[in-house]
Order: structure tokens, then sequence, then C-alpha cells
């Protein structure tokens, strides 16, 4: 069993930006990936749950950008489990250059949910058990309520999407990064006249996952200016009114 896993990936054309620079969802995905091969190695992988009636769903997620890595370029993910509790299982990724040089750093936590009744469970003792890898040095837990979340939020930019096919994982529900390309698009909207994609680079992003949602649903995405080079970010369920993910944002100057 791989306690860690570390997987190595030359970067595509279709996985960077204009600039040449990795995207942050395909950074995202190719750390979702490493994630799901590390499951699967635990015997808590998708297809494990799904037998069981239950899936995997992302609550809490934060990135930290040290330096973007480029088209061509070979990069190396590492994750692992780093606790397990009644309801969440944590989860830290390093992305490294062939040098060792740190690149991007995240940590995460995850629930599962029943399958059935499509609401939260306590992870199940096949989950509960798994042994951790030792001597870590695991990521500090992220707070289940972040005070970004109490913020007072009066958007400036709004679009509404609809939820496609192909916006939908194995779980049957949006997948995780979904969201966040949803997010970092809008704020490439010339129309505010400024483009924080093309003049900025992310630093950080600080992600709450509040609620599923499936194809079909009608979701609203918005924005804030937070402060100096930061953004707030809601994406609510059209239908329910009901918040779906709360973000937070804070971007450099290329």
């Amino acid at each position: 069993m791989l306690l860690i896993q570390t997987d190595t990936y030359t970067l595509r054309g279709y996985e960077c930006d204009a600039f040449g620079r990795l995207s942050v969802p395909a950074l995202m995905n190719l750390m979702q990936e490493s994630a799901s091969l590390n499951a699967v190695e635990y015997g808590i992988g998708i297809g494990d749950l799904q037998v069981r009636g239950y899936g995997w769903m992302l609550m809490r997620f934060q990135l930290r950008m040290h330096q973007y890595p480029r088209f061509g370029d070979t990069i190396q993910v590492s994750t692992y489990p780093t606790a397990v509790e009644k309801y969440f299982i944590y989860r830290d990724f390093q992305v490294t250059a062939q040098d060792g040089t740190l690149l991007a750093e995240a940590t995460s936590t995850w629930l599962v949910f029943s399958t059935e009744k499509r609401a939260m469970a306590p992870l199940p003792d096949f989950i509960r058990q798994i042994p951790l890898p030792p001597a870590i040095g695991p990521m500090p837990k992220l707070p289940l309520k972040p005070t970004f979340q109490t913020q007072p939020f009066t958007p400036t930019q709004e679009q509404t999407v609809q939820v496609g096919w192909f916006s939908i994982d194995q779980n049957q529900h949006v997948n995780n990064v979904t969201y966040i390309q949803w997010v970092l698009e809008q704020l490439g909207d010339d129309s505010t006249g400024h483009n924080a994609l093309e003049t900025s680079e992310l630093v950080e992003i600080d992600v709450v996952y509040k609620a599923e949602t499936h194809w079909g649903d009608r979701l609203r995405v918005q924005a804030a200016p937070d402060s100096t080079g930061a953004f707030l970010h809601r994406i609510i369920d059209v239908e329910s009114g009901k918040d779906v993910l709360l973000a937070r944002s804070v971007w450099g100057l290329v």
C-alpha cells in the first residue's frame, strides 16, 4: 500500500493558460487524480464507496501557489491523508519541480454522503481504520467556518450558469474543480475594466463547499472585491436560493 502517493506529470498544452502557465483548474485536476489513485491504494476509492452506498464530497479546500510551472515542465504531485475523525478525513498535497522546489501546496477536508439519502454520513469503519503515513508534518486543519464566510457580501459581478453533462463526476454531482473554473473565469470579464486573469496570478484560494448540485441545475455565480488584490465569491442555487460555494481568492501582479 502506498501511504504517500507521488505522481509525475509533464504539463501538456491544454493544461496551460494563454501565457503558458499551468492553469489552476488543471492543477486541481492533477491533484484530484493523485488523490483518487491514493484512495484506491487505501481501498477507499470511489468504487469502494459506491458498492457500500457512499460517495465522497469535498467540504474545504485551500490552495497556495508559490511558483507557476509552465508548458512542458515536469512536476510531482504528492498527497496523503493526515487525520481521520468521525465525520471528516483530511488530505494534504505538495507540488514540486524536478529540482525539489515547492511550487504549490494545499490542504483539504472531505466527508462521505449516503448515495440513497444524498445526506452526510459518519465515516464508515473501513475508512476510519486506515493507517496514516508516519512523520508527515500535516498542514493545519482548515476551520469549518472561515471568517470570510460571514463577511458582508454585495456582488459586483454576477452570471448564471446551467450545469452541463460534462460537469458531473462519478458521484453524480458537479465536480469540485468545475466550481473553481466558474469562479475564476468570472474574474476575466473585460466588461469590468479589470481582467484579473490577464494582469494577475492567483496566490491563494480558500473554498467552502456547502451543497452538491446536479445536471440541469441553474446556478448564480457572484464575485465582489474584498481588499486590495482579493475577492469574495459565492455560488447560489437559483431555484432554492441556498449557498452552494463560498470562497476567497488572493491575487498578485504578474
